[in-house]
């Protein structure tokens, strides 16, 4: 049996113009519709969560996230047991201020403070929510300040028992960044630092 032939067609000459006319207006057509993509933001690899305890003799502990390191702020204004932790994979830092009380009204004065240093950041904030956080098995109480817009910090907060200690903490990067483009990075460090605030236990001095 023979096998079949293979027809080729073959174009001619104007046919083969044709056909290339049509190719080079459908390329230049697709070039005039051309829309350029949005401006992505890079890609975060985020840690898997774990987390330690920092004590450093202070007269509080908490669990802090195992990618944060704990210092001692050293600047010339600080007091004893006042902290920065570093988030360096995400270029953030949270100060922390601590303070002893032994008086009501002195309680009152560093709530009113705390009140103070973070409404001066709604000449930028877009918007300002405050939530309350309390925890009757540490006696643990606290005011939460979300920012939103092109404020510096998106995060502060300040946490008591009511009786001798007093914390305050401020988040901020360490470098002016766009809000969208940072705003996935905060919401993954705002449960580390929820983690941190929930697990508090003061000690008796």
């Amino acid at each position: 049996m023979k096998s079949p032939k293979l027809k080729i067609k073959r174009f001619n000459g104007v046919n083969l113009r044709i056909v290339l006319l049509v190719f080079v207006s459908a390329l230049f057509e697709s070039c005039a519709n051309y829309t350029p993509k949005p401006h992505g933001y890079p890609r975060t690899d985020f840690p898997a969560r774990s987390y330690q305890i920092f004590d450093d003799a202070a007269p509080f502990s908490f669990e802090i996230p195992s990618y944060a390191i704990m210092e001692r702020d050293t600047d010339s204004n600080t007091e004893s047991h006042w902290y920065n932790m570093l988030l360096p994979q995400f270029d953030a830092t949270v100060h922390m201020s601590y303070k002893h009380f032994s008086k009501s009204n002195m309680l009152d004065s560093l709530t009113e403070d705390a009140y103070r240093l973070a409404m001066k950041h709604t000449v930028k904030a877009e918007d300002i929510r405050e939530s309350e956080f309390r925890d009757t098995s540490t006696g643990t109480y606290g005011i939460l300040y979300d920012f939103y817009g092109r404020t510096a910090t998106p995060f502060n907060f300040y946490i008591t028992d009511e009786k001798n200690h007093f914390i305050r903490g401020a988040f901020y990067f360490n470098q002016n960044a766009n809000s969208d483009s940072v705003m996935p990075i905060f919401k993954f460090l705002k449960k580390d630092l929820s983690h941190l605030i929930s697990t508090v236990e003061w000690k008796t001095e």
